[in-house]
């Protein structure tokens, strides 16, 4: 911007009135005017000029602060996508760690399962031999006694036979002399 046209203001103004004339006075307003006219040209093209530089400024604070937002977005989204990974990975880690754990502990059931199943198989064969040694002996003793028996009853057999062929005896004879009944059933005395 110039100070031209003010100079030029102030000239006129300073000039004593008598030396002014009309002539003088429309060509000085003309210059002030075109003074005017070009100092406001002049401000118009510094004001398009700033106006120009703003809106570069403007348009550059633009650009950096999308391209800032964009690399945030961009962070973000990174950041986003490593979390989604991160808890994946977490899921199926816990996800394995469990499943390890759930076959571990089936595993420790399955082997407690079995172990206890061998030692009821084991008591119920102890018992089974237990028992069936039990029946040998109690299968002994009923062979022994029977045995015992079986020679109990033929000596009883061989007894009431003698008994029976006495009493036959003592029936059948005849009688040579009368016997009394008590001299008939003297056994001792027959032989």
């Amino acid at each position: 911007m110039s100070d031209r046209p003010e100079e030029e203001a102030r000239a006129v103004a300073e000039e004593p009135r008598d030396s002014r004339s009309h002539a003088d006075v429309g060509s000085r307003v003309n210059a002030i005017i075109e003074a005017a006219e070009t100092a406001a040209e002049e401000i118009g093209q510094d004001a398009r000029r700033k106006a120009r530089e703003i809106l570069q400024q403007a348009e550059t604070i633009a650009a950096s602060r999308i391209e800032e937002l964009t690399g945030e977005a961009a962070q973000l989204r990174d950041e986003a996508d490593q979390y989604s990974r991160d808890m994946r990975e977490a899921a199926d880690s816990y996800g394995t760690q469990h499943r390890q754990s759930v076959e571990k502990e089936a595993r420790r059931l399955l082997a407690d399962a079995e172990e206890e199943s061998t030692k009821m198989r084991d008591a119920a064969q102890r018992k089974a031999e237990e028992l069936e040694r039990d029946v040998g002996q109690r299968h002994e003793t009923l062979l022994r006694e029977a045995k015992m028996l079986e020679a109990r009853k033929q000596r009883v057999l061989e007894s009431l036979r003698d008994v029976a062929a006495q009493l036959q005896d003592a029936l059948v004879e005849p009688a040579e002399k009368e016997e009394s009944l008590v001299d008939a059933l003297d056994v001792e005395r027959r032989r």
